[in-house]
């Protein structure tokens, strides 16, 4: 069995019990997230960094396990695709707020106003750990738009409030990254093909615009 064999039999094993928002299977998000990268004829360890992409937020595998089981460069991507560990609930996220507050700082930034401000601090730490890791490993970047094209073609089930958030987070913050990020990239070959995948986000986002 190839490491790949593993990888996918090892997500289908963790998404088991597992559901989308349409109760569908939610192996196959990460399926379809591997198989735009293995039309692109990405290599192994990014198929694999693809379909192992949301164990670590969604199941109790650590990118820990991820190292010893795959390579290091299979953990760096998990591991900066991985947001901050959720909370179970709103009000766990706003006990840990009340927390920091008592605080003078949080992490060398001055105290947050209120919840929301903590929450959005959050969200900004994720992106500025993305971004950075973004330049030191360009698969990241495939790996998170094609994320995006699935999460995108599959909101259905969202209200169109959601929808607009879902995709306004994308136009504001990550096209943004996207286009900087591309920047850094030297390899001629790697900026080709971060052009065709902003494009491909740039036309779903307005796909997805129109069916709201």
């Amino acid at each position: 069995m190839t490491k790949l064999e593993q990888a996918i039999e090892l997500a289908k094993k963790l998404h088991k019990w597992q559901k989308r928002k349409d109760w569908s299977d939610y192996i196959n998000h990460p399926l379809a997230v591997m198989e735009l990268l293995k039309k692109y004829d990405f290599p192994e360890d990014a198929l694999i960094a693809a379909i192992l992409h949301d164990i670590c937020e969604d199941t109790e595998v650590c990118s820990i396990d991820i190292n010893k089981l795959f390579w290091t460069r299979v953990w760096f991507i998990v591991n900066a695709l991985s947001k901050n560990q959720k909370p179970k609930n709103n009000e766990a996220l706003k006990r840990e707020y009340k927390e920091k507050e008592k605080q003078t700082k949080i992490s060398n930034l001055e105290t947050y106003k209120d919840y929301d401000e903590y929450f959005d601090y959050r969200f900004h730490i994720y992106l500025n750990r993305f971004y950075t890791w973004i330049i030191a490993e360009p698969r990241i970047f495939f790996i998170k738009i094609a994320d995006q094209l699935n999460n995108l073609s599959d909101m259905t089930p969202f209200s169109k409030e959601k929808k607009l958030r879902k995709i306004n987070e994308i136009e504001e913050f990550f096209i943004p990254i996207y286009k900087k990020a591309k920047d850094f990239f030297i390899s001629k070959e790697n900026n080709n093909q971060c052009d065709i995948f902003i494009d491909l986000l740039i036309d779903k986002i307005k796909e997805a615009k129109k069916s709201l």
